[in-house]
């Protein structure tokens, strides 16, 4: 894989993960803002948070290079990649959310981390 294309969808994993941290971090903010007011104030309030809005543009961004990449690369190299996205989001929201990380999911985010790396080796 070009390393222009690599970054590319790096990029692009790294928007996704953003983008999710901000949803959970907008949609817990509406939560406790909202309280009990009804689905109509609930679905206003998330339309207006900044978190949300702030993770709509980092999924649009992520999309318009994710776009961009596969214009370089093959789909079936570039989805194992885009995979990471599933490690960045369990470990962001570890740190960033406080969000447990057990040892179940350590192993899973190592084997899908060493998967994405055999996709991107140039034998096979």
């Amino acid at each position: 894989m070009e390393l222009r294309a690599f970054l590319l969808i790096i990029t692009g994993v790294v928007l996704e993960v953003l983008a999710q941290v901000a949803f959970k971090r907008g949609a817990m903010a509406v939560v406790r803002a909202s309280g009990t007011q009804g689905v109509l104030r609930y679905w206003r309030d998330l339309a207006l948070d900044a978190w949300i809005q702030a993770g709509i543009w980092a999924n649009v961004g992520a999309l318009l290079i994710w776009i961009a990449a596969l214009n370089s690369v093959p789909l079936s190299l570039a989805f194992p990649v885009a995979s990471l996205g599933y490690c960045g989001v369990a470990i962001a929201g570890h740190y960033w959310l406080g969000e447990t990380l057990g040892r179940r999911s350590v192993a899973a985010i190592a084997m899908i981390t060493i998967g994405a790396a055999l996709v991107c080796l140039p034998w096979g």
